[in-house]
């Protein structure tokens, strides 16, 4: 039983980095396959279709964020925090060359299943429930400046960002950087210098 549950994890591992980078329809259980050393079979046991593989994806990630969430809960981080700690998520996507999960489906939407670009939909509710909460919370407090609505506030950073991440493919990283230091600056944090790693 472990030894399946162990070779589960790693084709989601495998499937993960390549839904991430290659999008839906850029990966095949035979690329995982040969990344395990394993027969496509051993794929297909655990995921009979590629739906049911990118679902337990996506169901992955929300159970991170909610963890994730939960832990800045229990460290009483504060709004800024919170906020710079999803940046730096983002911020490691774009690194790594990666795309949000979100963009992909979305990017894909025509192209996957109902119950695929649902699971994503509620992804997205998920981050933009938390970003509104934490918007609210520092408008409340004074710690950020926000303009408008904070569900209005979230949906455009949430959007600058997937931007930033699919441009940054095509115009290099410092795209992502400048509309990531524009964010930043409209909720009046503190700028920081627009280049790698900042």
């Amino acid at each position: 039983m472990a030894a399946r549950q162990g070779t589960r994890q790693r084709i989601l591992e495998v499937a993960e980095e390549l839904f991430q980078h290659r999008g839906y329809g850029g990966f095949s259980y035979q690329q995982i396959a040969e990344r395990l050393g394993v027969r496509n079979a051993a794929v297909h046991y655990h995921f009979p279709s590629k739906t049911d593989l990118v679902l337990a994806l996506l169901r992955r990630y929300r159970s991170s964020f909610i963890w994730w969430q939960d832990q800045m809960r229990r460290r009483g981080e504060t709004p800024e925090r919170c906020l710079e700690a999803f940046f730096a998520l983002e911020r490691r996507y774009m690194e790594e060359g990666k795309v949000c999960p979100l963009g992909v489906v979305g990017v894909e939407s025509e192209g996957v299943p109902d119950v695929v670009r649902a699971e994503a939909a509620a992804l997205a509710d998920d981050l933009l429930r938390w970003l509104t909460a934490v918007l609210t919370q520092g408008g409340k407090q004074g710690a950020l400046r926000i303009m408008g609505a904070p569900e209005a506030c979230a949906l455009a950073l949430m959007g600058s960002l997937q931007a930033g991440l699919q441009l940054a493919r095509l115009k290099g990283p410092e795209v992502f950087y400048i509309l990531l230091e524009q964010q930043r600056g409209q909720l009046g944090l503190m700028t920081r210098q627009v280049a790698a790693g900042a």
